[in-house]
């Protein structure tokens, strides 16, 4: 998908509002150098991936950012082991609690299925981003010029 060839009128509401809210923290010298064609300049500049996910994510992150952009957050798959990761690495990560600490209540086994649950709960998320992509789902329905 090239998004310089997106035009803002065409994209999604919600869309339109994550570009606005992320060009205020844009420094407007940066913005103008870079405007030429405003619609797609727009897009371009306000749309910051880097910004989606600080790194600590589980589900409830994932619902919210599907909400706010459009796309489904549904899966067959449980995402409650999600968490448990989540919170497990942040303890690991500043200390709180020890690898022993940490894997004492998991088999090798138990850890290994809750990796593939979680890897599992994630693909289908991708795939379902990946759908809202091809689909063109980022762009307003119903806009027909």
């Amino acid at each position: 998908m090239d998004f310089h060839s997106l035009i803002y009128f065409k994209i999604r509401h919600e869309l339109k509002k994550i570009v606005i809210q992320n060009l205020k923290r844009i420094n407007p010298d940066k913005v103008l150098q870079k405007i030429e064609d405003i619609s797609v300049d727009i897009i371009t500049a306000g749309f910051d991936k880097e910004e989606l996910f600080s790194g600590n994510i589980d589900a409830q992150k994932i619902k919210a950012t599907a909400k706010e952009y459009g796309f489904s957050a549904k899966t067959k798959t449980d995402s409650s082991d999600l968490l448990t990761v989540k919170n497990n690495r942040n303890d690991l990560a500043h200390g709180i609690k020890s690898f022993a600490e940490v894997g004492k209540d998991k088999s090798a086994d138990e850890l290994i299925k809750i990796q593939k649950k979680v890897v599992k709960y994630l693909r289908q998320i991708l795939e379902n981003i990946q759908m809202y992509i091809d689909n063109q789902e980022y762009l307003d329905s119903t806009n027909t010029p």
